[in-house]
């Protein structure tokens, strides 16, 4: 896996500073980094991308990046996943595409220092962003199906922490990370690739376990002998996808799990399970015991 942090000046910058990081062949196994499809190169005026990852090394896992002005002081960072690729389409008419007109994205205030934390791996990358005391996330790649081999060949995820069109400061249940999806007039900031092709939805037939099922007040620290549990002390829990008709579940996120109990943790905290950190982030702007999450930070 590789990570990176640091500070981008404006949401272009952060785009194109997670696209070049992606792209580098020094941040990855021999073989393994993602593949610029769109543009030919990576420059201060670049505004979309499309990507291609290599997964287990057959396959190819398309996702794009697109900055819209939402007017108003915010940009969003659109995402988008696709089937294939095609030179002579538009980013929004790539073959598979996520066929809405509000797409998951992640909501920026324009022209200030944008912290971020990203990891990825030849599958998936997640991505972090700090404004203020609020954090904005997204998720864009596979999952890990619960499938035998070529039962779910393509289990393709974007998940933002909104959809387009929300401003970055609504406190409203539409603006949440993609691990606790909500469907708000019949768009969300969770969508997942069906075996069928079909683009599931989340907030309505597809949820999260243990985000978005009550009570998640879970008691997840697991050595008692503490008076005060330390970082080190907690049990993590994958985010699991399920659909509720048919009931099942579906996969888990790669690398994100849950963890509960946060009263002694805060955002940006490292957790250390099993000899692993895990970096700690909240639901934008909620403090909650339900809220936090974790992702692997190796």
């Amino acid at each position: 896996m590789a990570v990176a942090s640091g500070t981008a000046n404006s949401v272009g910058a952060l785009m194109q500073t997670v696209a070049k990081f992606l792209t580098t062949a020094g941040n990855f196994t021999a073989g393994n980094e993602w593949q610029l499809m769109r543009p030919a190169v990576i420059d201060s005026g670049t505004t979309e991308v499309i990507l291609k990852g290599v997964g287990d090394g057959k396959d190819e896992i398309y996702v794009g990046m697109k900055i819209k002005d939402q007017g108003e002081g915010q940009q969003n960072i659109l995402l988008n996943g696709f089937a294939g690729y095609d030179e002579h389409l538009e980013w929004y008419e790539q073959p598979g595409s996520i066929y809405r007109e509000k797409l998951p994205c992640i909501p920026l205030a324009k022209d200030i220092n944008l912290d971020y934390w990203l990891t990825a791996n030849s599958s998936r990358f997640t991505l972090t962003v700090q404004m203020s005391n609020q954090y904005e996330s997204a998720y864009v790649g596979f999952m890990k199906p619960i499938a035998i081999e070529r039962q779910y060949p393509y289990p393709l995820v974007i998940g933002g922490s909104a959809y387009d069109g929300i401003a970055w400061s609504n406190h409203g249940d539409g603006h949440s990370a993609y691990f606790t999806p909500f469907m708000q007039s019949g768009y969300s900031a969770l969508c997942l690739r069906r075996p069928d092709g079909v683009w599931e939805y989340g907030g309505e037939n597809l949820t999260t376990w243990p985000n978005n099922t009550a009570p998640v007040d879970t008691f997840t620290v697991y050595n008692k002998d503490e008076v005060e549990p330390t970082p080190e002390d907690h049990m993590l829990y994958p985010i699991m996808l399920y659909e509720k008709v048919p009931t099942g579940m579906l996969g888990e996120l790669d690398g994100v799990y849950w963890i509960g109990n946060r009263a002694d943790l805060a955002a940006k905290d490292n957790v250390i399970y099993n000899g692993v950190t895990y970096k700690v982030f909240n639901n934008v702007y909620r403090r909650e015991d339900d809220a936090y999450h974790v992702v692997e930070w190796r």
